[in-house]
């Protein structure tokens, strides 16, 4: 699963606050009506980080391991220029070159 930090565009440390008015940007930006799959992307990150104490049980207890596109969003953001390419990413992870 794509992490709920980087769907809604918020830091780790984000508060109660920040991440309300984030989830509430991302509905404007995806209405459920335009939008279907990125409103319940939306949603569904909204609910997992909403509170601080959500945020300690997905931080602690998430199982899911982090995949691809999120190290490389995590690693080098969309507005970055030099960005590489998912499958570069990939091979790096097995450990090719």
């Amino acid at each position: 699963m794509i992490d709920p930090y980087l769907i809604l565009g918020v830091s780790v440390d984000a508060d109660d606050a920040a991440i309300e008015a984030a989830y509430l940007e991302g509905i404007r930006r995806s209405p459920p009506d335009r939008d279907p799959d990125g409103f319940e992307s939306i949603r569904g990150a909204y609910e997992k980080i909403r509170t601080r104490r959500d945020r300690i049980a997905h931080d602690l207890f998430d199982p899911a391991p982090p995949t691809p596109s999120d190290v490389l969003n995590k690693a080098a953001p969309t507005e970055s220029p030099c960005r590489p390419d998912l499958k570069t990413i990939q091979a790096l992870l097995r450990g090719e070159s």
